[in-house]
């Protein structure tokens, strides 16, 4: 049954390499269409931004462009449609990415997939999922990135609740009081930052757990960073009263523990039980070494024997042992 389990998994990456050109396009239109139908969901203030059409050609573009450049787009589209409803409302989220790009690109630029990805997460109720996979995948950096995205998706929800109150006014006295009631909301939003900082502690704290030489290092960071969001959560819910749903917050969690194990599985499967130490120098150093291999299936060797009934085969192949018989024969009497 494993075995069948690892033969599957091996023609999954064998595919995928084989297939890459039409796999990761596939996928990045994928991404980019439904994050932009989760934009026109919440905040699809702009009408003429929300063309079915529109859509299609904008997630086509983004199948062409880097990840970085796909980002941007989404950046576009979503200040597009603030600034219809609000000047304040984008000028604060302008701000928010900004400030997010000045130090995720610092920082960690190469993970912008999972930034993109928690949106999406958040709809389907896998956004523990999200950091964790940053943390085993990426590095320590990735907590600035991930810590924004949860800023910006819970500034959006603040918009979409509150766009009777932000809609378009003129500019004038009331501007400056619309700047600091959206900041203080920000500001005051306790939920909003200890789940911030939840996501970054959890992708920390499983990058240095999954680089530690323990076995099962990976399964260990996994726990743990599930259990230090929780912890975080229950904490900061306890301390700040921020009426957290805990039913939520638990399927949550159960639900992107599977996510979690299939990227272990799929990028991570290494043979504990074949452990071995090695031992090694030069003019300078001794080197001790443990090494674990890979879990690997061996090709299963198959040899296909073509048999024909035809009655020219069955000529032919007596024909081919008459002249071996022939040949035998000749030999023995040269001898």
């Amino acid at each position: 049954m494993l075995t069948s389990i690892f033969e599957v998994r091996k023609k999954i990456i064998e595919g995928y390499g084989q297939f890459e050109y039409i796999v990761v396009p596939a996928f990045k239109f994928a991404v980019a269409f439904l994050l932009i139908l989760t934009i026109n969901k919440h905040i699809g203030f702009n009408q003429g931004l929300t063309n079915q059409l529109l859509d299609i050609i904008i997630a086509l573009i983004c199948t062409l462009v880097p990840v970085n450049f796909m980002a941007g787009i989404m950046v576009l589209l979503i200040l597009a449609h603030l600034y219809t409803l609000s000047l304040e409302a984008m000028i604060v989220g302008a701000v928010i990415f900004l400030l997010m790009f000045l130090l995720y690109f610092r920082f960690s630029p190469k993970d912008t997939m999972m930034i993109l990805l928690l949106p999406l997460a958040f709809t389907a109720h896998l956004e523990f999922a999200v950091p964790v996979a940053a943390g085993l995948l990426f590095g320590p950096g990735s907590a600035v990135g991930v810590g924004f995205s949860v800023i910006i998706v819970k500034y959006l929800s603040f918009v979409e609740q509150n766009k009777a109150v932000l809609k378009n006014s003129e500019i004038g006295p009331a501007t400056v009081d619309n700047f600091r009631n959206i900041i203080d909301a920000l500001l005051q939003n306790r939920s909003m930052w200890i789940l911030a900082a939840a996501f970054a502690a959890a992708v920390v704290v499983v990058f240095f757990i999954r680089r530690l030489e323990t076995a099962h290092s990976w399964t260990i960071a996994i726990i743990f960073g599930n259990v230090i969001v929780l912890f975080i959560l229950l904490f900061g819910d306890m301390q700040f009263d921020t009426n957290i749903d805990l039913k939520q917050v638990f399927l949550g969690a159960g639900l992107s523990l599977i996510v979690e194990f299939l990227v272990e599985f799929f990028c991570f499967m290494v043979d504990y039980t074949r452990i071995e130490s090695v031992q090694f120098e030069d003019d300078d150093y001794y080197y001790y070494v443990k090494a674990v291999p890979k879990v690997t299936v061996s090709d299963s060797l198959r040899t296909v024997k073509t048999i024909s009934t035809s009655k020219n085969s069955g000529a032919n192949f007596r024909e081919q042992m008459n002249n071996k018989k022939d040949k035998a024969a000749d030999a023995g009497s040269d001898e």
